[in-house]
C-alpha cells in the first residue's frame, strides 16, 4: 500500500493529528489493563458517550479485577444495569475469576492467554495488550477497516473470513511499532471521528493525501454494503392420474 518514505509520514502524521486533537476519554489516562479492558468491552454494545459515566461508577464499585471477581454476581448485574447486553458483565467476571484464580489476579501477557478469557477476541486482546503492556499487535474492528478499505480502495464485503485475514496484515503492517498503543488509539480515533461510516470529512484527515478512495472518488461508497439475498417462495402444483391400466400420468404444474 506504502513505501517505507511513505509509511513513516503517514505514522508521524496520524500520530501528531492523534496527540493533539483525540478526545478527552478517562480510558486514555490510564495503562492498567483492567481499566483499559472494562472500556473495551463495554463500548462494544454502547456508544461513547453513554458508556462514560457507566464506566466511572462500575469502577467506583469494582476498582480492580480482584473486587469484581469476589462480587455476587447478582450485584455486578444491577451495576451494568442500563448498559444492556449482560452477557457482557457475566462474561466480565468470569475472566475476572479466571485471572485471579490461573494468574494471581495480574493480567497475562501474552495473546494466547488472554484468548483463552471469556468475552476476549483478537480485537479485545490486541487492545490490552498494545495500550497497557506496549505490546505490538494490531486491532482490527468496523473502524480500523472502514480505514483501511478506504485508504487502499477495497471492495467487497469486508466481513468474508478471507478478506478479514487480508485486513488484519495490513493493520499488522501499518501498526507504529514503537508507539502501538497510541497508534491503535490513533486509527480507531481516525475512524469514529473524520473517516465516518457516512459523510467522511476528508479535508479534515491527516493522512488524506494516501487515500486511494478519495483519489477515486469513491470514499464515502466503501467499505461496500454486503448483499441481502432474498428469499421468493414459489407454490408448485402437479396433478397425478392414474388410467384404467394402471398406468400413472403425471401432469406438471
Amino acid at each position: 500500500m506504502l513505501n517505507s518514505k511513505e509509511l513513516a509520514t503517514f505514522r508521524k502524521q496520524l500520530l501528531y493529528w492523534f496527540r493533539r486533537f483525540q478526545r478527552d476519554l478517562p480510558w486514555r489516562r490510564t495503562k492498567d489493563p483492567y481499566r483499559i479492558w472494562l472500556s473495551e468491552i463495554m463500548l462494544q454494545q454502547t456508544r461513547v458517550a453513554a458508556a462514560i459515566p457507566y464506566y466511572e461508577r462500575f469502577l467506583q464499585r469494582f476498582p480492580d479485577v480482584r473486587m469484581l471477581a469476589t462480587a455476587p454476581q447478582e450485584e455486578v448485574l444491577r451495576w451494568w444495569a442500563g448498559l444492556g447486553y449482560y452477557s457482557r458483565a457475566r462474561n466480565l467476571q468470569k475472566a475476572a475469576q479466571e485471572i485471579v484464580a490461573k494468574y494471581g489476579g495480574e493480567f497475562p501477557t501474552r495473546l494466547k492467554d488472554l484468548l483463552t478469557l471469556p468475552g476476549i477476541g483478537n480485537y479485545t486482546a490486541a487492545a490490552i495488550l498494545s495500550m497497557a503492556f506496549g505490546e505490538k499487535h494490531a486491532v482490527l474492528d468496523g473502524n480500523v477497516a472502514r480505514v483501511l478499505a478506504r485508504l487502499g480502495a477495497i471492495r467487497g464485503d469486508l466481513r468474508e473470513s478471507q478478506r478479514w485475514q487480508e485486513l488484519q496484515k495490513t493493520a499488522d503492517g501499518l501498526l507504529e511499532p514503537k508507539y502501538p498503543g497510541d497508534w491503535n488509539q490513533a486509527i480507531m480515533e481516525l475512524g469514529a471521528t473524520v473517516c465516518t461510516p457516512r459523510s467522511p470529512q476528508c479535508l479534515l484527515c491527516p493522512v488524506a493525501q494516501y487515500c486511494e478512495g478519495r483519489r477515486l472518488g469513491i470514499a464515502e461508497s466503501l467499505p461496500e454494503k454486503r448483499i441481502k439475498h432474498t428469499t421468493v417462495e414459489v407454490t408448485l402444483a402437479a396433478a397425478v392420474f392414474v388410467d384404467g391400466k394402471g398406468q400413472t400420468i403425471l401432469y406438471p404444474p
